[in-house]
């Protein structure tokens, strides 16, 4: 599989009568983005609102991120949403670089238990904005009113299919122009001798609220699974989970950071031979300990050397993590595995839900549950209150940095590490 990734960075948005980019600065279309998202009758209302890094501003009720792409040859981006469920990963794709398409919405039925809605806090500046997934790209937000929705569930799928219209438009006017830069991976003859290295990305898909997409369909019965690296990178991974902080919004998935180092090494001094895609959280015992083997099964078809895992989500997730880890162990290929903390306030407490003695290469990206104090701010987008506590939400917060938005993953992206006293 080769594809050109082309991308178009954009440093300024506004809102105008056309959509175009011109060094950096992406004009929208208001009327257009309007007319995409409400000729699906379960939305009542849209209204866009910009933010950009700096911004005095506080962002509620935040679901998916979505970085806009479009197929130029090859498919189409998201295929299953977008367009047919076809493998994607070859041809071009033209990406609007540091740009975010960002679900801003409450459901319209109460729900309770897994299905019910948590706060993601995205903090534009200020002490939170280092934790906050969106905070240091230029977003246009959706802020959505639900229609003629019959369930949450039906709801959630009218915002996911609407924000994944709007992010192919706003990309496809790129379409004939001349990218800043080309990146052009797969395709290449990679050296023999370098180490074989596979990729296990675990998600987490527990059903409505908390699921994952894979070519348009959820993944609550997937069994391990092997991708080419570049279908994600085409959007084949989709995002439904809205659990706090332990979220990876889909503009993670299309380009994670764990999956950006070794597309980076990738032919210098490692081979990146694949990535399997996992599912987190199963049931019981039984299943985890089945999904496991299935890793270490694949990574030993592909010949690795090596595994980096990686997980999103807390709980009872990294005891599907840790199975698979052992499992990769004893099968004979070395894991490496990033995780995020616990430890407490203090971080005085056990820092893992879990543990196996052949999790012997760990990497910290830090602990989740550290407050923070957060300032008043002067913007306040998505609600008044949060979610969840029923806080006021614009004057000071002090709350734990696992309820900013999509924090697990972007501390990994951001290379925030624990610090050993």
């Amino acid at each position: 599989m080769r594809l050109e990734l082309a991308s178009f960075p954009v440093r300024r948005a506004e809102l105008a009568t056309s959509t175009r980019w011109a060094e950096g600065i992406l004009t929208i279309d208001a009327q257009a983005v309007r007319s995409l998202v409400l000729r699906d009758p379960r939305i009542a209302d849209v209204r866009l609102e910009l933010t950009h890094p700096g911004d005095s501003t506080r962002v509620l009720r935040v679901l998916d991120a979505v970085e806009p792409l479009h197929k130029v040859a090859g498919g189409t981006a998201f295929p299953g949403f977008n367009g047919s469920p076809r493998t994607v990963g070859s041809g071009r794709t033209h990406r609007l670089a540091g740009f975010t398409v960002v679900e801003v919405t409450d459901f319209p039925f109460p729900a309770t238990g897994v299905q019910a809605f948590e706060e993601g806090v995205i903090e534009v500046s200020g002490p939170g904005a280092e934790y906050s997934a969106c905070s240091d790209r230029v977003n246009l937000l959706l802020v959505l009113t639900p229609g003629a929705a019959s369930t949450n569930l039906d709801y959630d799928d009218a915002v996911r299919r609407a924000t994944l219209r709007v992010s192919d438009y706003l990309a496809a006017c790129t379409r004939d122009l001349e990218p800043p830069a080309v990146m052009e991976l797969g395709g290449e003859v990679v050296a023999s001798g370098l180490p074989r290295v596979v990729w296990v990305h675990q998600v987490r898909a527990q059903g409505p609220m908390v699921q994952t997409f894979l070519y348009g369909h959820e993944l609550t019965g997937l069994v391990p699974t092997l991708l080419h690296p570049n279908e994600l990178l085409d959007g084949a991974l989709v995002s439904g989970n809205y659990k706090s902080g332990s979220k990876t919004p889909t503009f993670r998935h299309t380009w994670h950071p764990s999956l950006a180092a070794l597309q980076e090494r990738h032919g210098r001094d490692l081979d990146l031979v694949g990535v399997v895609v996992a599912r987190g959280h199963h049931e019981n015992e039984f299943l985890k300990e089945r999904s496991a083997h299935f890793v270490a099964k694949l990574a030993r078809m592909l010949r690795a050397d090596a595994a980096l895992c990686t997980y999103e989500a807390t709980g009872n997730t990294h005891i599907d993590f840790m199975l698979t880890v052992q499992a990769l162990e004893q099968a004979g290929v070395p894991t490496a595995s990033v995780v995020h903390e616990y430890g407490g306030p203090l971080g005085t407490d056990p820092p893992l839900v879990d543990f196996v003695p052949e999790a012997i290469a760990l990497a910290s990206s830090g602990g989740i549950d550290r407050r923070l104090r957060l300032p008043t701010v002067e913007r306040l987008i998505g609600g008044t209150h949060l979610a969840h506590r029923g806080e006021p939400a614009r004057e000071g917060l002090d709350l734990p940095i696992q309820e900013l938005y999509a924090v697990t993953v972007e501390m990994n992206a951001r290379g925030i590490r624990a610090r050993e006293f």
